[in-house]
């Protein structure tokens, strides 16, 4: 048995109102297989735009950090990104659309 990560179910329940506008029609597992799909690109999306947003200081403080995954130090990076993003939300937002637009164009 495989664990589940934890998902977000606002950007589960986008993903799912995002597949049924395109009219995708899949049985469950496939569903949950395009629904795994288009939420681990959405975190990728969100990720590197999060990135791209902090200040070089702060960018180079995780670039740094994630250079040398042995001392990986995951309080250190909520710092950075709490520090260096001054309106995550606002992130959040664009690379929802973003993310919608790519989708419904390419789908």
């Amino acid at each position: 048995m495989t664990e589940e990560k934890a998902r977000n179910p606002f950007i589960v329940d986008f993903c799912e109102a995002l597949m049924r506008k395109r009219g995708l029609e899949l049985d469950d597992e496939n569903e949950e297989q395009e629904l795994e799909r288009m939420y681990n690109l959405y975190e990728t999306m969100l990720g590197r735009r999060m990135v791209e947003c902090l200040p070089e200081e702060k960018k180079s403080q995780y670039m740094a950090i994630v250079r040398d995954l042995g001392q990986l130090d995951f309080d250190k990076i909520g710092e950075i990104f709490t520090d260096g993003i001054p309106n995550p939300e606002a992130i959040m937002k664009e690379t929802l659309e973003e993310f919608s637009d790519i989708y419904l164009k390419n789908r």
